[in-house]
């Protein structure tokens, strides 16, 4: 099989839309070739591609996968262009060709809603490190009641941020500052705060709801 690659232009274009993933979603390591990667908490790494179908000139598919070290690949997605159309009869692509790349049909492509769409699947991956295959939920400490509130304070009223400051304003009579510390540290060394800024992941969520 013939192996074709985009041009630096088409590689350009791509890279709008994963910096905009990149930018919600951290763990972002940039780009390696044609490939884009993020190393996500729990040991994920995920590999999005920008790909094609029919020719060589028309680059209209984004595939991802993830993997980790215990199971290998877990899952996939691929978010084709056109589904992300408005006129059904004219799918935007990125046209390819003598080594420049251009949008054709770029008014109707819905590039944010692509974008959410990618944003929500990895932030359901983080949900991964609590699947029997991956991690146990056994394997995690069970949160005490006051972790619980905790989460669900930070859930409903700091936008799903661990932010010391707003949470010890709030539960300062049961947990000192340098506890807070303690436990955002601990609970992001296990995968279940992301990287700073430190938010709660769907993993975190789901174990208090247990």
């Amino acid at each position: 099989m013939v192996n074709y690659y985009p041009s630096y232009s088409a590689l350009r274009l791509a890279g709008q839309f994963m910096g905009a993933v990149g930018e919600r979603i951290p763990g972002y390591q940039g780009r390696i070739g044609i490939h884009w990667y993020w190393r996500l908490n729990g040991g994920i790494l995920v590999t999005v591609k920008l790909d094609f179908s029919i020719t060589q000139q028309r680059w209209d598919m984004v595939r991802a996968q993830a993997v980790t070290p215990n199971v290998g690949m877990f899952n996939s997605a691929d978010f084709p262009f056109a589904i992300y159309s408005t006129l059904n009869d004219s799918p935007p692509f990125i046209h390819d060709l003598d080594g420049v790349a251009d949008w054709s049909n770029r008014l109707y492509f819905q590039m944010g809603h692509m974008i959410d769409d990618m944003v929500l699947w990895m932030e359901t991956l983080l949900a991964t490190v609590l699947d029997p295959q991956i991690r146990p939920p056994s394997a995690f400490p069970a949160p005490t009641p006051l972790e619980c509130d905790i989460v669900e304070f930070a859930i409903q009223s700091l936008n799903g941020h661990f932010q010391i400051s707003g949470l010890y304003e709030t539960f300062g009579d049961r947990i000192s500052r340098r506890g807070l510390s303690r436990l955002a540290q601990r609970w992001e060394d296990i995968g279940l705060l992301t990287d700073r800024p430190r938010r709660i992941t769907i993993a975190l969520r789901a174990l208090v709801n247990q």
